[in-house]
């Protein structure tokens, strides 16, 4: 049987990643500025240099498929930008807190929603040539390194946020 992608659905598919992306670049720098000064800030420094690769990558796949922005990507991406300007999970930048666990788990989505993608296109690169595989899957195991990063990030500093200890 010879299958054929529907354009319109991939196309739409992968500029919705690519907004998430958008967001998801922004909460890493957000987490990042948050845990400044921190034994984690290099951590999370090094995964927002990597979300913004990722970011990169995948709006080049967009355009090398020949699938440009969607209009409401566009739109969205500007409103964002303007909102964006501040951590929206965690605006005082407290490391004490519930608004930080949030938003380490945030982070931990972020990194689930793009391997998925990731995986996603693995399975479809079996019917589009246009796909690398290999890149696919590669993709995918960094993605699973980076939410491992977060967790363990997270895993590391709970204690002290919903604890008496951490208000030391």
């Amino acid at each position: 049987m010879d299958l054929q992608l529907d354009h319109t659905k991939y196309a739409a598919y992968l500029n919705q990643h690519l907004l998430a992306a958008d967001a998801g670049v922004k909460a890493f720098k957000a987490a990042a500025q948050t845990w400044e000064g921190t034994p984690w800030a290099a951590t999370l420094e090094q995964l927002y240099k990597e979300e913004t690769e990722s970011h990169a990558k995948t709006r080049a796949l967009i355009q090398r498929l020949g699938y440009g922005p969607g209009t409401t990507r566009t739109i969205l991406h500007r409103l964002a930008a303007t909102a964006g300007r501040f951590n929206p999970i965690n605006i005082t930048r407290n490391r004490e807190g519930r608004m930080t666990q949030v938003e380490l788990e945030s982070l931990i989505s972020a990194t689930r929603a793009q391997q998925s993608m990731w995986e996603t296109l693995t399975v479809l690169a079996t019917i589009d040539n246009r796909l690398d595989g290999p890149d696919c899957e590669k993709m995918v195991r960094r993605c699973q390194n980076q939410r491992a990063r977060v967790v363990s990030v997270s895993t590391e500093t709970v204690v002290e946020r919903f604890t008496e200890h951490g208000k030391g």
